[in-house]
């Protein structure tokens, strides 16, 4: 009973009103806020640039500028469409990023329509299956829109529409938009496959 006396005795004040400490007296700049780490900072993406979506560890789809040589819609949009189909640059793949289109994909435009691009899969590799096959997909899509003049992707092969995986899963042979991948770009709840 002594010893449990003795040792209240020397705890931690617990009267008064908390008090503000100084700035100036914080060690370490442990008042200035943590910095946020997405990605490498030097590959981000600017919103007003061409860019390629690839993918994060965490299964998300990422955004990575590219530089076109100007020219034609059709002219850029092939440029960006053979990065995607490239991969990963050196650097990126240093970041842990990934490509879910298969090496031997190649993309060519085959038609611009009013803000529509047609874009014919080639290649002789067999289609990605399961999550696998929505983010090649979207990554497709969200690269060709990255261009202002594109709004929405067909996806063929041999000329004839493909039923490509939504999100969700269901199929679609209907152009596809930006706003029906957005649920990519957030992580998923569990690792890629």
């Amino acid at each position: 009973m002594l010893l449990a006396g003795a040792l209240a005795g020397c705890g931690v004040p617990t009267g008064g009103a908390p008090e503000p400490i100084p700035t100036s007296q914080v060690p370490y700049d442990l008042a200035s806020p943590s910095p946020t780490v997405t990605g490498a900072p030097s590959a981000s993406a600017r919103i007003d640039e061409p860019r390629i979506y690839l993918v994060a560890e965490d299964g998300a789809l990422v955004p990575r500028g590219r530089s076109l040589r100007s020219g034609a819609l059709s002219s850029r949009l092939d440029q960006l469409l053979d990065d995607l189909a490239t991969g990963p640059t050196t650097g990126e793949l240093t970041d842990r990023l990934s490509t879910a289109l298969r090496p031997e994909t190649s993309l060519s435009v085959d038609e611009l329509s009013d803000g529509t691009v047609t874009i014919d899969l080639g290649g002789d590799a067999e289609a990605p299956a399961g999550q696998e096959s929505r983010r090649a997909v979207a990554q497709i899509v969200l690269t060709a829109t990255s261009l202002p003049e594109v709004e929405e992707v067909l996806l063929t092969r041999d000329g004839e529409p493909v039923d490509a995986p939504l999100p969700s899963g269901a199929l679609t042979s209907q152009p596809l938009s930006a706003a029906d991948y957005e649920p990519l770009l957030t992580p998923t709840a569990s690792p890629p496959s």
